[in-house]
């Protein structure tokens, strides 16, 4: 039993400051967009990766059929505003590293 409690506790994302460099890729548009941004992790984020991945401040977005491996994250999410906004995240984490994707699909705004 105590190896598994290590094997745990080394799948731990490591709190502090972590430099997030997203990329956007949309079908028909051939540069993808990038910007890069800098979050600090509490302690308690970085034990619950659905705190990290499982939140989006300022948008109306339900998240479910959220899966922690230990090393894998993976959910839904739909997102409510002019369009309504649907898909499903991956993201692969080790204590110091974070990658993942995203895949939404939109519906056609109406005019």
């Amino acid at each position: 039993m105590p190896a598994l409690i290590l094997l745990l506790a080394l799948a731990d994302i490591q709190p502090g400051r972590w430099e997030i460099s997203p990329t956007t890729e949309v079908q028909g548009i051939r540069e993808p967009s990038a910007m890069v941004t800098t979050r600090c992790l509490t302690e308690e984020e970085a034990r619950d990766p659905s705190r990290i991945f499982g939140a989006s401040p300022g948008a109306r977005c339900q998240f479910s059929e959220r899966n922690d491996t230990g090393s894998v994250y993976t959910f839904r999410i739909v997102c409510e505003g002019q369009a309504a906004i649907r898909g499903t995240g991956r993201v692969r984490y080790s204590p110091t590293t974070l990658d993942g994707e995203l895949v939404l699909k939109t519906d056609q705004l109406s005019g």
